[in-house]
């Protein structure tokens, strides 16, 4: 397979050039956050007026999703049904298309998100709305599928037609995590699910194969509709983006979105910032978006279609040794990850931390200067909190603009309900 995917994925890579779009401020809205009780986030909710890119989280297709809550596979089930295998799906199709989110004035026969996005499209009609297939915990079915020329072809069309029946939609998102493995079903600490070198570099041509496939299907369906689709995909970072033959995959695309966040997490004892602009001798491993960034550069990636990311929420850990509150060190450590967050162990939404983390419940804000990352602290419970603010968003929006970079996005939207973060973005990639 390898060198029939080289072959026909590069036959054309030279001469392709797919357009590139100036300041992206884009935003992942994820289709479950309206039942969040504490903030539910509707389509109605997003500031549209301050995005270029609206990504619909989360898409599939029918295929193994074993690691995907019971939830989850009996919605990929129940949507499988009948049809053949890697054929693009909606997964929570009850939010897409049924739950009652208010009346729109445009003609469509469904309600749901998709219904409020077709209203927004019609309302801001320069906006990108992309649904994004994958995701952490449904990227299973990628490595299944990249077996099989054929099955990618057949996923390609499928998406595609998906695309055109809901006309919103101004293209396609990927973001499988990861091709080469360290997804959710491809840990590399795991000897069970630990890809090999031969599939580590059959999954890297079988990418370049996909988006090249993707692009045709794309451009076909373009000249049916005179509109402009355009073709995106998420990039891990580290050795994760190194994966990837950058340089033959990245002329289909038009955007990369770089998942500068998580760096560190309560999944580990090691204590600092999960996404901080630079890296410093207090990072650990030396890890730092503008690392990260020009990691990816080199890879093969042309700056102007790679998007930084930043986050909407932070991560914390309790029990923090040996910590002053000021001097982060590149070995901080913590007993573990905090036990409370948002509705998840060590995961606290940006709008969660305003409301429920300041001087009354004991935390100190902090921000580290020559990161560039902000951080909480309470000193008395021994707990840190990194996060993203209005700050630190200017500091990667300004970063990324004298890096040339094609813009600014995030993970995700429902995190800020006020859209201050959002107003921050735009501004700053706008002035």
């Amino acid at each position: 397979m390898k060198k029939t995917l080289t072959t026909l994925a590069l036959s054309v890579a030279a001469t392709l050039s797919v357009p590139t779009q100036a300041n992206v401020v884009a935003g992942y809205f994820a289709d479950w956050q309206y039942e969040n009780e504490a903030n539910p986030y509707t389509v109605k909710d997003i500031p549209a007026e301050n995005l270029t890119h609206i990504i619909y989280a989360f898409l599939s297709m029918c295929g193994p999703h074993t690691g995907a809550s019971e939830a989850v596979q009996a919605m990929v089930a129940e949507q499988c049904e009948g049809k053949d295998p890697f054929t693009a799906i909606l997964v929570d199709a009850k939010s897409a298309l049924d739950v009652d989110f208010g009346d729109v004035k445009v003609d469509v026969p469904y309600k749901g998100h998709f219904a409020q996005l077709a209203q927004l499209k019609t309302d801001h009609p320069d906006i990108k709305i992309l649904p994004s297939f994958g995701g952490w915990t449904m990227s299973e079915p990628f490595h299944a599928m990249a077996k099989d020329p054929e099955a990618m072809k057949h996923f390609s069309k499928t998406a595609t037609e998906l695309i055109a029946k809901y006309d919103f939609f101004d293209g396609i998102d990927l973001d499988w995590e990861y091709p080469g493995g360290g997804g959710l079903t491809t840990s590399p600490w795991n000897p069970d699910t630990k890809l090999s070198d031969e599939q580590k570099a059959s999954e890297r041509d079988a990418f370049t194969f996909l988006v090249k496939t993707l692009r045709g299907d794309l451009d076909a369906l373009s000249k049916k509709t005179s509109r402009d689709y355009e073709l995106s995909t998420a990039v891990g970072v580290a050795a994760k983006a190194a994966q990837i033959d950058w340089k033959a995959a990245s002329p289909y695309l038009t955007n990369m979105f770089a998942m500068t966040y998580d760096y560190l997490g309560g999944w580990g004892q090691q204590t600092g910032h999960m996404t901080n602009l630079h890296a410093t001798d207090g990072s650990w491993w030396g890890m730092g978006s503008d690392v990260f960034i020009n990691q990816m550069i080199e890879h093969g990636i042309p700056s102007e279609k790679l998007v930084i990311g930043a986050a909407f929420y932070g991560r914390g850990w309790q029990g923090t040794k040996d910590f002053d509150g000021d001097n982060i060190k590149g070995d901080l450590v913590s007993e573990q990850g905090a036990q409370f967050g948002t509705g998840e162990n060590g995961y606290f939404m940006f709008w969660d931390l305003v409301n429920n983390y300041g001087d009354k419940q004991g935390y100190e804000y902090k921000y580290d200067e020559k990161a560039q990352a902000p951080y909480l602290w309470n000193p008395e419970k021994k707990v840190f909190i990194s996060f993203e603010d209005q700050r630190s968003i200017k500091a990667k929006a300004q970063w990324a603009k004298s890096a040339k970079l094609g813009g600014i996005f995030t993970w995700e939207l429902s995190g800020d309900p006020t859209g201050e973060l959002v107003e921050v973005m735009n501004k700053e990639m706008n002035k």
